[in-house]
């Protein structure tokens, strides 16, 4: 391209940028629309393939506008006006504004972070653990800044002692406490834990076989005795309804994988494609995924609602399980606020097609809250967008939630090794420091969680030397033999 059509191509994104970031809402937080309006611009910014100008910008010596996502429309002016185009806009937050704007809104969700790093780190309590305050004692020390109660497992009065460990661990500390201030505890409500039910016999399975997925919250005598085929239970049958032919099931965190080739009254028929070699077998509570299926459930069940009651008493923030569009995040929310709980932060977990797929939605509703945050739950949302897709929607999760200023929480699997085995995987070092990117890190519990943390510690201080957000930064390089 010559100088005059790359201006000219650049002027046309701009304009469209600008329509977009007009187009926001006006919202009760300045910062809020301030936020709302970036994202939007974002959104219009990655509407159509724009690589081609990208590269031509790149080979011009200015920016490939691949590092944006915070400030777009004051960005991308800048770049208009050195090729000598017509840039103006109204307000539009800077580099500066919009890094200011995540740090305050992850600070209100996460707490304070540490003088030497700005990624929080989470780490799953273990509720059976025989000394709770030694226990919490040790993860404060080695780097724990949230702690998170999943409320998927133990009871409440579990939840309460983990609770009041954590105030006396930190009491006991005192100044030797390294975060200055209080751990902030997070809460996972379980959500609709659509599951293997109750199964008619032991079940194992490969490519070929047939199973029937009964409509009925346990398995039928009858229905189970006139079938050629194993019988299978769903935990929330109602999750079957929408199922059509072609639609494709997982299981058990996509170990097992079939099609759905007939529908009845009574079942779900379901022809298997995975596993390919050996028959495997398939266990009662592991997890369904239906990634071509639009779910009509709510994210806020009855059960959730119940454990609002003993858990919003002292979570500072609460995470909702398969998320799907901003409804969800409201009527949560709305819960809270009828606890007396409305300033309770929210953190909408992005683990299905449909909830990456109405992000933009989600964001804006969650910009409307106190506080709010996004985790990237990799291991459904791996089941549900495939395995391949699953570093190109992490990505795109990322940027879209920086584009609105809002806080993420990179999680699953992250050193997943170590604290069970006690010995890190070489290519869970790699995605454990890529994870500065987020504004918080989950750790899963085990035997040998301290020990992660301390390392997950050790990674996020060195990068953040060499990296902020997507910006790597020229310090420090290896040693280069000469020559």
């Amino acid at each position: 391209m010559e100088t005059g059509e790359i201006r000219d191509a650049a002027e046309t994104l701009f304009a469209r940028v600008v329509d977009a970031a007009d187009s926001s809402p006006a919202l009760e937080l300045e910062d809020a629309t301030t936020s709302a309006s970036n994202l939007l611009a974002y959104r219009e910014l990655r509407r159509d393939d724009i690589s081609g100008l990208q590269i031509e910008l790149a080979d011009s010596g200015l920016s490939s506008l691949g590092r944006m996502e915070g400030h777009v429309v004051e960005s991308l002016a800048k770049v208009v006006g050195w090729l000598g185009g017509d840039a103006m806009h109204g307000p539009a937050p800077t580099r500066e504004e919009a890094n200011d704007i995540l740090r305050e809104r992850s600070s209100r969700l996460f707490g304070r972070p540490r003088l030497n790093r700005d990624t929080r780190i989470m780490v799953t309590l273990d509720h059976l653990v025989s000394d709770p305050v030694a226990y919490l004692s040790d993860l404060l020390l080695a780097g724990m800044d949230v702690a998170r109660i999943n409320g998927a497992h133990g009871t409440s009065a579990d939840w309460v002692r983990l609770k009041d460990a954590l105030a006396e661990a930190e009491a006991a500390l005192g100044s030797r406490n390294p975060l200055g201030r209080r751990c902030h505890i997070y809460v996972d409500l379980g959500g609709p834990r659509i599951r293997t039910g109750p199964m008619s016999k032991e079940v194992r399975l490969k490519a070929g076989d047939r199973i029937r997925l009964s409509r009925l919250r346990a398995v039928s005598e009858p229905i189970a005795a006139s079938a050629d085929a194993t019988i299978i239970s769903c935990t929330v049958p109602e999750a079957l309804e929408s199922l059509a032919i072609g639609h494709r099931v997982f299981f058990d965190d996509g170990k097992f994988g079939g099609e759905v080739v007939d529908v009845t009254a009574h079942w779900i028929e379901v022809l298997m494609t995975a596993p390919t070699e050996h028959a495997k077998r398939l266990k009662p509570e592991k997890g369904i995924n239906f990634p071509d299926t639009t779910l009509s459930l709510p994210a806020l069940t009855e059960h959730d609602r119940l454990d609002l009651v003993h858990l919003s008493g002292f979570a500072d923030v609460v995470g909702l399980s398969f998320v799907h569009g901003p409804d969800d995040v409201r009527m949560l929310h709305s819960e809270l606020s009828n606890l007396g709980k409305a300033e309770t932060g929210i953190v909408a977990k992005i683990e299905t097609r449909a909830g990456a797929r109405n992000l933009t939605s989600i964001l804006l509703a969650g910009l409307e809250l106190p506080a709010f945050g996004v985790m990237i739950a990799r291991g459904d949302l791996a089941v549900e967008v495939g395995f391949d897709d699953l570093a190109s929607f992490q990505e795109n999760i990322l940027c879209l939630c920086e584009a609105a200023h809002v806080p993420t929480i990179w999680a699953t699997q992250v050193l997943e090794t170590l604290p069970r085995n006690g010995l890190p995987a070489r290519a869970e070092i790699t995605d454990a420091a890529a994870s500065k990117r987020a504004d918080c890190v989950m750790l899963n519990k085990g035997p040998h969680v301290t020990a992660a943390v301390r390392m997950l510690d050790r990674l996020l201080t060195s990068e953040q030397r060499h990296r902020e957000k997507k910006r790597d930064l020229f310090r420090e390089f290896m040693n280069q033999a000469p020559g």
